[in-house]
């Protein structure tokens, strides 16, 4: 399952806040079971990611040293537009009937 998230840094937060939580990056790994399809750093200070994996803990593993702390997170599963569409396409036809 594709997941985008996207994050900002939380309300009131100060240059040592940016450090420390820049700091804990440098030393963060992916777990195990994620595959980053592009990783992205926002010019207004926030970012997002498009990041694949089967399991909602692991996205839960993932955000955790941050979420709460340093971080507000939204965390979104997509699906590719082709899908999309075949899925709204029959919907659609369910609607009519």
């Amino acid at each position: 399952m594709l997941f985008y998230v996207s994050w900002k840094a939380r309300a009131g937060q100060g240059p040592a806040e940016a450090e420390a939580a820049w700091a804990a990056f440098a030393r963060w790994k992916a777990p195990a079971g994620m595959e980053f399809k592009g990783f992205y750093a926002r010019a207004d200070g926030g970012g997002f990611c498009l990041c694949e994996t089967n399991s909602a803990e692991v996205v839960f593993e993932a955000t955790a040293p941050w979420a709460g702390v340093y971080l507000d997170y939204d965390i979104v599963p997509i699906v590719e537009i082709e899908k999309a569409a075949e899925l709204v396409n029959k919907a659609i036809a369910f609607r009519k009937g």
